[in-house]
């Protein structure tokens, strides 16, 4: 792991910035340039080691261990910018704004015609408090003869029974 406090929070901030996972090929490259980096040039490990080698660190050979650190990660994104090139290729982009269009006067069609419903619903409630206005004092009334009328029998059929 990279041992530099200061490279290590770039990298960290590098890492949030472009959602790389720890387990990413770009972490073990960045670990490799760090390994190599530490390799004075011209030292060797030494012959006890399970591995001999020696370091020579120039940008060329940099570059290219970074290139192909990061090839299978250029030659997926080309596959896939290809693909996105033969998808964009085969949408009829005139077949697309016309069911776009279609679909709005749809949508002005149904907001109009909600409109409508509401208006004449709005109508219909008005009418039917106009109509509860009117039927309130006749109602009223007829209550009010009902239980006078009920009374007047009551009061009639107690005088004939006692």
């Amino acid at each position: 792991m990279i041992e530099n406090p200061e490279l290590r929070a770039k990298i960290l901030d590098w890492q949030k910035r472009y959602n790389i996972q720890d387990g990413d090929p770009a972490i073990a490259l960045l670990e490799l340039v760090e390994f190599i980096g530490r390799v004075p040039a011209g030292a060797t490990v030494p012959s006890d080691s399970p591995v001999t080698a020696t370091a020579q660190i120039s940008s060329d050979s940099l570059a290219d261990a970074m290139k192909t650190g990061f090839l299978p990660v250029i030659e997926r994104m080309s596959y896939q910018a290809q693909e996105l090139h033969q998808k964009l290729e085969q949408i009829d982009f005139d077949k697309f704004v016309k069911q776009i269009e279609t679909y709005h006067e749809g949508i002005d069609y149904c907001t109009k015609k909600l409109d409508v419903v509401k208006k004449e619903t709005d109508a219909l409630i008005v009418r039917a408090d106009k109509a509860a206005s009117q039927i309130r004092p006749i109602m009223n009334g007829a209550v009010l003869t009902l239980m006078i009328a009920a009374g007047v029998i009551g009061f009639i059929i107690a005088r004939i029974w006692v």
